[in-house]
């Protein structure tokens, strides 16, 4: 049985908790992305040729991709709970969040920097490192002066 046939589809507010998604919306995210990847087959018959299906159905790697991004589990977490390697595991997330990127024609960085009242997302992982302005020297290592000093000689 797939992760996705055991979400409690029942309670609402347990798949919206889990997934970040109400059951409707998932599911016409699924059909939006099902309906760009049978568009993208049709219009490049040959590109397929040689590669093999997908071990997780549609819905399983939609749920992997939008799981991590509301949660951030260890990959190889997420790998045991679907199955798969982890390895796997992050190629059907990226694979699966550039589609997405994709079908939902979200707007790059220029555009939301245009328009500061579209900006809804903010990534806290990423923050600047703090470095002292002044008195440097306490904190730097010289290795840089080190393989100055080997070219020259």
């Amino acid at each position: 049985m797939t992760p996705y046939a055991q979400l409690p589809t029942n309670k609402p507010d347990e798949f919206l908790r889990m997934v970040g998604l109400s059951k409707e919306d998932f599911q016409h995210l699924n059909d939006k992305l099902g309906a760009y990847i049978d568009a993208q087959k049709a219009l490049n018959p040959l590109t397929r040729r040689g590669r093999k299906d997908s071990k997780l159905a549609l819905e399983d790697r939609l749920l992997l991709t939008l799981y991590y991004l509301r949660h951030y589990p260890a990959l190889i977490n997420l790998g045991a709970v679907f199955g798969i390697s982890e390895s796997y595991c992050h190629k059907v997330y990226a694979r699966t969040a550039r589609l997405l990127a994709k079908v939902e024609k979200l707007p790059n960085r220029k555009v939301l920097l245009e328009d500061p009242a579209a900006t809804l997302a903010i990534d806290v992982s990423e923050q600047p490192i703090e470095r002292p302005a002044n008195g440097q020297k306490a904190y730097y290592s010289g290795k840089k002066n080190a393989t100055r000093s080997r070219r020259s000689s």
